[in-house]
């Protein structure tokens, strides 16, 4: 269950990063039934809101 859960927030991960897909559609396309679900579960493994972590990983894929 734990590797299932961190796959699928990887993949959260990547659609934060390369698309503009709202959170309602990557919770939903990564398996989360609810967005306020994913938005815990995604704050709470990574350390940081999927909102502040699509700034980040946007200004980082620039930079390189």
């Amino acid at each position: 269950m734990s590797y299932l859960l961190s796959h699928r927030l990887k993949v959260a991960g990547d659609l934060l990063t390369h698309t503009g897909m709202s959170l309602n559609e990557i919770a939903r396309s990564t398996g989360f039934e609810y967005d306020t679900y994913f938005i815990k579960q995604f704050t709470a493994k990574r350390g940081i809101s999927p909102t502040a972590y699509r700034n980040a990983s946007r200004e980082l894929a620039i930079d390189l």
